[in-house]
């Protein structure tokens, strides 16, 4: 049998998942709580198999207690059960580590199959929430891609530019002259998609230091 603790102070929600969980051969309810402090006292008690926590609870966030118990219960698989559906809340479920993410809208068909997928060591998420963290990642991963368009050059200018040097002071430098600067930064400028040099140096010291050329 596979042992779910829930924490949601929804009753229409607790009703649903407890019926749901009452109607199948192999998941039992071991634990039901509203808050997240019963929750954090009972569930290491309790060592259920997976725990469906909702992120909005009257003392806290669900997301909390998943990062207080991860170590705590290391066996145990965190499954968020909420409302929200935005990249904010997606994102910090995933780096709080939860191994599902299920919106409550989808609650009765998905709900026993999301449990059963996590408990085997896989993740869960709709196809919806599955898509949006690829485009996520695409969007992250866009400005570190971006840089590598720049070339030797390009990029020799953007870390001077970036450590506070001026046009001239470039020029100087790289025995160039100052109108030569002015156009790879326009280059620069066009290729990272920023308006100016205080955008391109945080897009450089966020995303450049690690970004190999070529």
């Amino acid at each position: 049998m596979i042992r779910v603790a829930l924490v949601e102070d929804e009753t229409i929600v607790q009703d649903t998942v407890t019926f749901l969980l009452e109607t199948s051969d192999d998941l039992v309810l071991v634990g039901r709580f509203n808050e997240v402090q019963a929750a954090l006292k009972s569930l290491p008690q309790l060592r259920p198999d997976v725990v469906l926590v909702d992120i909005g609870l009257p003392d806290g966030s669900g997301l909390e207690l998943i990062r207080s118990l991860r170590e705590v219960l290391p066996r145990t698989e965190f499954l968020v059960l909420t409302v929200f559906d935005d990249d904010r809340h997606i994102l910090e479920a995933i780096l709080a580590g939860a191994s599902g993410y299920l919106v409550k809208r989808d609650l009765p068909e998905l709900l026993l199959k999301a449990i059963r997928t996590v408990r085997q060591g896989a993740s869960w998420m709709s196809a919806g929430i599955a898509r949006r963290v690829l485009e996520l990642f695409r969007e992250e991963l866009a400005p570190a891609n971006a840089l590598r368009t720049l070339t030797s050059r390009e990029q020799e200018i953007l870390q001077l530019l970036s450590e506070g040097f001026s046009n001239a002071e470039i020029a100087e430098r790289l025995k160039i002259s100052a109108e030569t600067v002015r156009t790879h930064i326009r280059h620069i400028y066009r290729k990272l998609q920023v308006h100016n040099r205080t955008e391109a140096a945080a897009r450089f010291l966020r995303y450049g230091r690690h970004t190999p050329n070529g």
